[in-house]
């Protein structure tokens, strides 16, 4: 007499015998196909701290480019005078000292990265990058504000404003724009390339696009908005996505 049993997932290996014949089940993480009674199970690949550290720059960053108030876009004589103005040098520290802190969490985000097969290398690589120029341009950027304290009333006088204007602008790009690029390529990559739900994929793929386009600045806010979401489905395991065979049922 042949019998029918539902069984749970298991790493054992079984062998039974009822009727005219038996059955050899196996299953478990040693398996590498799918075997009788197995079903493909989505299991995330990148682990969760990869879209803390993604958070952590995202927010850090932006926060650095909206406070710092670093000379940028049409220029304007004024807005050079607050910034190197001994009163804000503490204030324009303090906040790119943060953003080459939070800077630092992509190289968090790239090592989770490192765990997809193929593709993992070159983007954890690629975050590592992003890392560096972020930092360079959050030291480059603070430090006119605090360069022109340092070096008193001779620095303060004889340095022409359009000459702080080129330096903070190279600085937002480094900071602010190398990154994005970095991350919008990263993004886009992901999307092509790996397993994730549709609204992930579309939120990579947007994001992507204006990361890369982040000069253009309603795009990088744009950016931000996707890099959020991103960090999200990082962190709660609905990004890059793989397929494990988990057991059903298995005849006995």
């Amino acid at each position: 007499m042949r019998t029918y049993r539902m069984t749970r997932r298991s790493s054992a290996l079984t062998t039974r015998t009822g009727g005219t014949g038996s059955y050899r089940s196996e299953c478990g993480p040693r398996s590498g196909r799918l075997t009788l009674g197995e079903e493909a199970m989505s299991t995330s690949i990148v682990p969760r701290s990869a879209g803390l550290g993604l958070l952590v720059y995202v927010l850090a960053t932006f926060i650095a480019f909206m406070l710092s108030g670093a000379p940028g876009g049409d220029y304007s004589d004024a807005k050079i005078v607050d910034y190197i103005a001994p009163s804000h040098a503490t204030v324009a520290f303090i906040v790119w000292y943060v953003a080459a802190l939070g800077a630092l969490a992509l190289v968090v985000f790239g090592a989770g990265l490192r765990r997809i097969p193929g593709i993992g290398q070159p983007l954890s690589a690629l975050a590592t990058v992003a890392a560096a120029l972020s930092v360079a341009g959050s030291f480059l950027a603070g430090g006119v504000a605090v360069g022109m304290v340092e070096g008193g009333s001779a620095v303060q006088q004889q340095a022409p404003h359009s000459a702080v204007y080129l330096l903070t602008e190279i600085g937002n790009l480094l900071a602010v724009c190398g990154p994005a690029l970095s991350v919008g390529v990263i993004a886009i990559v992901l999307a092509v390339k790996t397993r994730m739900p549709v609204w992930v994929r579309v939120v990579a793929v947007v994001g992507g696009v204006c990361g890369i386009l982040a000069p253009f600045f309603f795009t990088y806010l744009i950016y931000v908005i996707a890099a959020l979401a991103l960090s999200v489905a990082f962190m709660t395991e609905r990004a890059v996505r793989d397929r494990k065979p988990e057991q059903a049922a298995s005849i006995v």
